[in-house]
């Protein structure tokens, strides 16, 4: 029988510290789609969780899920393990619904969890890495997501990690009169950034790897060369950094310089005054801000030592998740609208799943049956050689005929027509073994 695993870290249980770590580059991931291990393999990378989905027909030990993932991302297993959850059959089910559903995101209830999982499904069916098991349970965690988002308004009062930047840009300086705002980075996270800052100033400036992209928007934003960024960065007030890449792009050493308001040779010693007398970032005030750094990437795209440098307020994307208790009492309600949205998805995929365990059992009694008909009407044609072909035929057509009549009436129908404990039961008894 098929069994559905999985094995993962989540800001649940790591910090972006770790979880940078386990970025898996597209190329490593299509390579490990193409080859897969497993009979079916299904990866979800996002800058809140490393996951890999997996159906067996053979048992899987957790550890050798775990140790997979931490050979994608080339990373010694005794140093990480510690910081997996893993789990199979039920349990998976609920998860990816839950996962699938932003109800185990950050920022509860929101859209782009949603858009990542539908990708790579879209990804992993191409390249062939999933079969009827994970297409299934995909299929259905994406449809009953959408259900949640058409059938209550709980995404109406959710927030996504851009729109979440957002508040913590207002938060640091009200308004963003007179300010501006510098993106770097334009996927989909950059681009849904850029929405939200559109509404509160004109005076934004980005950045792509690619300098197309950014010319794009040129409408509405100043597009800059991504190797000129540390020239722009010295003018705004806030730089939002929300670009794939696999080492950081913003160093301390030449942000510093960019601002201006540290000399590269003072820097050391400000540094070593700022770790005799630390100051987290989160407690810095308005008014000693005049830079606001915004690391929504994973991995980061800045070293996170920036936060050292005086007048400068450095926020990751664990540092948001305390933005997002503001929202959720005005959820409670919808929330609960949804989980039984997510109780209906969950217990229609174990039904089919418990239900296609039993139809690929019948349908091996359906093809016995047949064969069994097909012997039998062998051994009566050999005692009549004298009957023509023509009537051999027709004998042969009604023995199977006959057989698969039985096998409709007496397995299809009574598949279709009972619960599953009276169709397992049935079928023990047909092979001999009812108890």
């Amino acid at each position: 029988m098929r069994k559905i695993y999985m094995a993962g870290m989540s800001h649940k249980v790591a910090e972006i510290s770790v979880r940078e770590k386990f970025y898996i580059p597209m190329d490593v991931k299509t390579e490990a789609l193409q080859h897969s291990p497993f009979d079916e393999l299904l990866i979800l990378a996002t800058c809140n969780r490393t996951e890999v989905y997996v159906a067996s027909d053979k048992e899987l030990a957790s550890e050798e899920l775990v140790r997979y993932v931490c050979g994608l991302a080339h990373q010694n297993f005794d140093d990480f393990a510690r910081f997996f959850y893993t789990k199979e059959g039920e349990d998976v089910v609920h998860h990816v619904m839950n996962v699938c559903a932003g109800l185990d995101s950050v920022a509860v209830g929101e859209d782009h969890i949603l858009h990542q999982i539908d990708r790579a499904y879209e990804t992993a069916l191409k390249l062939g890495a999933t079969g009827n098991s994970l297409n299934k349970l995909f299929q259905g965690a994406i449809h009953t997501t959408k259900r949640i988002k058409t059938e209550t308004n709980l995404c109406k009062l959710s927030c996504n990690i851009p729109f979440l930047a957002m508040k913590q840009i207002l938060k640091t300086f009200g308004d963003l009169e007179n300010r501006s705002v510098y993106i770097v980075g334009l996927g989909e996270m950059g681009s849904l950034m850029l929405k939200y800052v559109q509404e509160n100033t004109t005076k934004i400036f980005a950045s792509s790897k690619t300098f197309a992209n950014a010319q794009k928007y040129a409408d509405v934003l100043t597009p800059v060369p991504f190797e000129d960024r540390y020239g722009v960065i010295g003018d705004c007030d806030v730089l939002v950094l929300c670009s794939a890449c696999q080492e950081p792009i913003v160093t301390k050493k030449d942000f510093a310089e960019a601002i201006g308001t540290v000399k590269v040779a003072e820097l050391a010693e400000v540094t070593a005054a700022k770790i005799a007398k630390p100051v987290e970032s989160a407690e810095v005030t308005a008014s000693q801000v005049n830079r606001l750094v915004i690391d929504i990437g994973s991995p980061r795209n800045a070293e996170p030592t920036i936060a050292e440098l005086p007048g400068v307020q450095y926020v990751c994307v664990d540092d948001l998740e305390k933005v997002v208790s503001e929202n959720r009492r005005l959820r409670t309600i919808e929330l609960e609208a949804a989980q039984k949205i997510l109780q209906e998805g969950i217990e229609e995929f174990l039904q089919w799943f418990r239900m296609d365990d039993v139809a690929k059992e019948i349908h091996v009694l359906a093809e016995k049956m047949v064969q069994t008909a097909d012997a039998e009407c062998e051994k009566l044609l050999r005692s009549l050689p004298e009957v023509s072909e023509v009537d051999r035929s027709r004998i042969q057509m009604m023995y199977v005929r006959f057989a698969k009549k039985m096998v409709n009436d007496y397995l299809y129908k009574v598949k279709d027509c009972n619960p599953l404990e009276d169709v397992r039961t049935y079928l023990k008894c047909l092979r001999g073994r009812g108890e």
